[in-house]
């Protein structure tokens, strides 16, 4: 007569339990895998297997370190210890994104979901894995669409306002070489007026330093770059952006009020060509909607809303936006103008919202429209 007392029935129940759970983790289709307080891998889904490259025979009872590159090896066995001695860890329950390693020493960018198995036993963790390869793939694709948009929309600016940005520079040029052949005249003069002359140069000078800071400011504004966020003070970035807004000679029609915060600098972290592109682009669509119209004015205001944020307004007195446009302001290619391409407004929302900010429109009460957007601020110092 046997002693075991082990009821047959239930070594069956807990064998069906065990094949059930498996079933379901193997149809899952993101990965997941367990491990021991030791790291050691004790379960591996079938959704891991063709993530990794691994079959499952392969990584039981490997350390999990062997699906990480090289810089979070040690960082991992670090966190795993100081858990499994103090009970402390700020990974636990959120969701972190990190980088894999295949079967094949490929690398791809993962998002990982971390938990502990609740027993009396020692600590077992299980990761939920998901491949964000696609997803970070698109939002690349997604970007450089945009910045191309907006490059594009850049050169369409200038296309535009080309009369007057061959008329700025034209006038340095020809100051210098009227200064040029000034300075012939007295060089070959008897006794040579070594004074007019040295004051001749300095204003060659003078006007090819002017030269080169439009062509410099020009160049900035149109090339294709990569974005390059850094502190700005944005009272400077508005006043430049202005310079610039300039080469269109229609603003000449209009008066400029410019309200910026003096009392108490504004930064922001941004990349200045992009910032700079909304605001000219606000200024340049203000502009429009006052072009039958002289002697306006054209108000640029840059605010503290709140401690760490901050607002620019264009405001312009024209004709106003019906309230049937309102809603598709920032839709892409609507537009009210005849020749327009409908993207400003919205490469300009696109540019604000991976700044972290926003753009939004209200009516002027005093006639006109007032385009907004605002920014988180940094410390300038």
């Amino acid at each position: 007569m046997s002693d075991n007392n082990t009821d047959p029935a239930i070594f069956s129940s807990a064998e069906d339990a065990s094949a059930q759970l498996m079933a379901l983790l193997d149809a899952a289709v993101d990965a997941i895998i367990s491990i021991d307080h030791l790291g050691k891998i004790l379960l591996f889904n079938h959704a891991a297997e063709i993530m990794f490259g691994y079959a499952k025979q392969q990584v039981i009872g490997k350390n999990v370190t062997c699906l990480m590159p090289d810089e979070y090896r040690e960082k991992h066995n670090h966190y795993l210890a100081n858990y499994v001695a103090n009970r402390q860890s700020n990974v636990l329950g959120g969701e972190r994104k990190l980088t894999a390693i295949r079967a094949d020493n490929s690398e791809f960018p993962i998002r990982l979901s971390l938990g502990e198995v609740k027993s009396s036993g020692s600590p077992r963790f299980v990761g939920i894995i998901r491949d964000v390869t696609e997803q970070e793939r698109l939002k690349r694709e997604t970007i450089e669409i945009r910045n191309k948009h907006a490059h594009l929309a850049r050169l369409s600016s200038l296309g535009e306002m080309t009369a007057s940005i061959a008329h700025e520079i034209n006038q340095p040029l020809s100051a210098i070489s009227s200064y040029t052949q000034a300075s012939k005249r007295l060089v070959i003069q008897t006794p040579m007026d070594q004074q007019r002359l040295s004051e001749t140069l300095e204003k060659i000078d003078s006007q090819s330093v002017r030269a080169s800071e439009v062509i410099t400011r020009l160049r900035g504004f149109v090339q294709k770059r990569v974005i390059q966020k850094k502190k700005l003070n944005l009272n400077a970035l508005i006043r430049d952006t202005i310079a610039l807004a300039r080469f269109d000679t229609r603003i000449q029609d209009h008066e400029v009020v410019l309200t910026l915060c003096e009392d108490k600098p504004p930064g922001i972290v941004s990349d200045p060509i992009q910032i700079q592109q909304v605001i000219l682009n606000l200024i340049r669509n203000a502009i429009d909607a006052m072009e039958d119209l002289i002697g306006e004015k054209l108000i640029i205001e840059c605010e503290w809303t709140k401690s760490d944020v901050i607002r620019v307004s264009v405001i312009d007195h024209g004709h106003g936006v019906d309230e049937k446009t309102v809603a598709d302001l920032f839709t892409p290619f609507f537009t009210t103008k005849d020749d327009g391409m409908g993207m400003g407004l919205s490469i300009c929302q696109s540019i604000l919202h991976a700044h972290g900010g926003n753009l939004n429109y209200a009516a002027n009460k005093e006639g006109g429209s007032k385009f907004s957007f605002s920014l988180p601020a940094s410390e300038l110092s």
